[in-house]
């Protein structure tokens, strides 16, 4: 930085919690009134205050989706800064690695980062051995304070304390305590009884629907929808409605009053553990249908598991029910498709989801979860989407069936219609939460991918990519997402210990060390182009060998580069 010219300085403020924004002076005032004093003391070398406001309140530091900090980073591509001035270098990130990206932006664009409490700059290379040493102890003091309210969320659970969230149907809370809400009780009495009666959850959603019930409306507006499959799914297993509390796997004895009978619980839970016998019977085929149920044609028509034996081979189909009532003038434009192809493009929909950091945050931000528990959902969705294809049938089949509202086939795509509160559900500690957070039904979320049919031989085959012009480009599409989630995967290795350096790591991956290092950058990508690439939004001329290439660190400059508007 050439200190003959003036130094336009940006004061950047955060606090964690909203507790106390509302006053008129507050924590935001008070950084950006020691920020301001200490930019006057360098007056003598040419600093200037810039009158933009980077103030993020109420905003965690483990991450960087912040609006003033997104904005002060645009500046800072802009060539509007040269100077960065916070309270405390955790103001800017709690997150070692957020925080050597956003160094890294410093340095390329000649930007100046300082901590007037904790006097030093990046400007030298003892400052930036400082700033790496003090951010350690700030990302290590904030993985501390998640495990203190983690184990007093447990340690109150174990008493039978209600924890806050959502409130459920059938209760209200008055002074941090459950009191029963008769009304509503015997709505829950209703589903119970009437599960009971029908012996099947697919069922009891279309008469509660057909009837018009709705999930509890909570006192931010939220809920007020139709029930989802998993959403019911998370009411009849609920121990709270017998006055008990889960935790991890646990129940204890609660201090709210019970609102259902013992025994019709317990029957409940009865019914429920044959039909997942039947499932899991069924799962345990030598090669379950993973969609049964869920897929239906262009037309509505729900498409069946069926198969056709040659010889000692067995293949597998999903076939309309049009075509099974002798009425295909009625079904859509995909009568027959083979099972394996659609169930494979379906599970990897899923993963793309799952990996997709935007979309979970968003979701489970509009559930009302934050900090640390948000930054588990979106870590806890990670790993699954890595694993998914590893997992044994019958927790696919559990898992399709939860999240899943349903599959539509038409000539041109797949379209799979997931239930995004559902899909939080699946990483919420314990039932009571679940059925929390399901009580806010999100609206669906379609995933297309582009299909076509076509003949080879005898055979028909489900290719995946533009029906248009079946160009390879959807297998370049495939190699990206795979890149970007071992690159992923790998980076949070390194950061949670698992492997202290790329050798070693690539020893354990049995990959060479080059690859990995050519993919991890890939982590460094802007959120905006890896939500693409998850997605399938990715520029025709776009491969996997044009994203190993070093690419700049500015997210603009990524953009132009790769081809993304």
């Amino acid at each position: 930085m050439n200190v003959q010219q003036p130094a336009r300085c940006a004061i950047y403020t955060r606090k964690s919690s909203e507790n106390g924004l509302e006053q008129s002076f507050n924590s935001l005032d008070a950084q950006r009134e020691a920020c301001e004093a200490y930019i006057k003391s360098q007056a003598h070398e040419g600093w200037k205050l810039r009158p933009t406001h980077y103030d993020d309140g109420g905003l965690s530091g483990g991450n960087m989706d912040r609006p003033a900090l997104t904005q002060l980073i645009t500046d800072i591509h802009s060539g509007l800064i040269d100077v960065v001035v916070v309270y405390k270098v955790d103001r800017l990130s709690r997150s070692l690695a957020d925080f050597a990206r956003l160094v890294e932006l410093f340095e390329q664009h000649d930007v100046s980062f300082v901590s007037v409490t904790q006097h030093f700059n990046t400007s030298s290379s003892m400052g930036r051995l400082t700033l790496n040493v003090l951010l350690s102890f700030a990302q290590f003091e904030r993985e501390v304070t998640g495990e203190r309210i983690r184990d007093k969320i447990a340690a109150s659970k174990k008493k039978g304390m209600w924890m806050g969230g959502r409130v459920p149907l059938g209760y209200d809370v008055i002074d941090k305590q459950m009191i029963p809400n008769h009304a509503e009780a015997k709505t829950v009495e209703h589903i119970y009884q009437r599960y009971l009666a029908l012996g099947c959850v697919r069922r009891l959603k279309g008469e509660l629907d057909q009837n018009e019930y709705i999930s509890k409306v909570q006192k931010n507006g939220d809920g007020g929808t139709s029930f989802s499959r998993g959403a019911l799914y998370n009411l009849l297993r609920n121990p709270i409605y017998i006055g008990r509390v889960s935790h991890k796997g646990k129940v204890y004895p609660g201090q709210h009053e019970a609102v259902l009978d013992e025994q019709l619980w317990n029957d409940v839970q009865d019914q429920l553990e044959k039909n997942r016998s039947k499932a899991k019977s069924r799962s345990a085929a030598k090669a379950p249908s993973l969609l049964a149920g869920l897929l239906f044609d262009s037309n509505g028509n729900r498409m069946s598991p069926t198969h056709a034996t040659k010889g000692k081979k067995r293949y597998r189909y999903y076939i309309s029910q049009a075509v099974l009532k002798y009425e295909e003038d009625a079904g859509g434009s995909v009568l027959r498709v083979p099972a394996t192809n659609v169930e494979s493009v379906v599970i990897d929909q899923l993963k793309n989801i799952l990996r997709d950091a935007l979309v979970i945050t968003q979701t489970a931000q509009a559930l009302d979860m934050q900090g640390e528990q948000l930054e588990q959902i979106v870590t806890l969705a990670a790993k699954l989407s890595g694993k998914l294809d590893k997992l044994p049938a019958r927790k696919k089949i559990d898992l399709l069936n939860q999240v899943l509202h349903k599959v539509v086939l038409a000539q041109g795509s797949i379209e799979s219609h997931v239930n995004l509160t559902d899909l939080i559900n699946v990483f919420t500690a314990d039932s009571g939460s679940k059925l929390a957070a399901a009580s806010c039904q999100i609206n669906e979320h379609v995933v297309k991918t582009p299909v076509r049919l076509k003949r080879c031989g005898r055979e028909t085959r489900l290719i995946v990519g533009d029906a248009q012009d079946g160009t390879p480009h959807a297998d370049s599409i495939k190699a990206i997402r795979t890149a970007l989630n071992n690159a992923s995967k790998w980076n949070q290795a390194l950061l949670e210990g698992g492997a202290k350096t790329l050798t070693e790591l690539a020893a354990k991956e049995n990959h060479d060390v080059r690859y990995l290092i050519d993919l991890v950058h890939l982590t460094y990508l802007a959120p905006d182009i890896q939500h693409a690439i998850n997605r399938g939004n990715v520029p025709a001329g776009l491969t996997l060998d044009k994203l190993k290439k070093r690419l700049p660190v500015s997210w603009s400059a990524q953009r132009q580069i790769l081809g993304f508007s």
